[in-house]
């Protein structure tokens, strides 16, 4: 558990450390879908570059950073039907689409990469979940370049750092 300092006027400087840190009511993790996915990709670049920094070996040759997200999209599209049952059936999944610019090295030379995400992602009793997310790639910043059919993506680094962020927007380490 981390300690907040709390020092009195009458001892000086020093501090006592007897105080538990709290997650107040302004750093819980918002209850409406537009706040939360704006803080999201807001925050979205920094825990996947973390994640990517992690795990990048020094002899990997290629290697990436995300630069930037869009703004989130919240508008759904149209699911004609489900194939697979809802992770968390005790909610329905809603629809954020973002984009992210991916900066790709390979040696001395980088590309840019675009990604396109569409999550799915529903308030449980637990906060926010991440049912799934589909993305497609494309290079940047040519509109003529091919893109990629979705696929599904919930084992890559940019679900994972979603999962990562919701789990402390839920404990509160998230700021608003």
């Amino acid at each position: 558990m981390n300690y907040l300092p709390v020092c009195s006027q009458n001892i000086g400087n020093w501090c006592n450390l007897a105080v538990p840190i709290v997650a107040s009511a302004t750093n819980s993790c918002p209850a409406k879908l537009e706040s939360l996915s704006n803080i999201l990709v807001r925050d979205l670049p920094s825990y996947v570059n973390r994640l990517i920094q992690q795990r990048r070996k020094r002899t990997d040759e290629v290697y990436s950073s995300i630069v930037t997200a869009s703004v989130p999209e919240l508008q759904p599209i149209e699911i004609v039907s489900r194939e697979y049952p809802p992770h968390f059936p005790q909610a329905a999944p809603t629809q954020v689409f973002i984009s992210t610019l991916e900066r790709q090295y390979t040696g001395i030379k980088s590309a840019q990469l675009q990604q396109f995400h569409w999550l799915f992602i529903a308030k449980t009793r637990l906060g926010w979940r991440l049912v799934s997310i589909y993305s497609r790639t494309s290079g940047f910043p040519s509109v003529d370049a091919a893109i990629t059919p979705p696929i599904e993506s919930s084992n890559t680094t940019v679900a994972e750092a979603i999962r990562i962020w919701l789990h402390d927007c839920h404990l509160g380490k998230v700021r608003a």
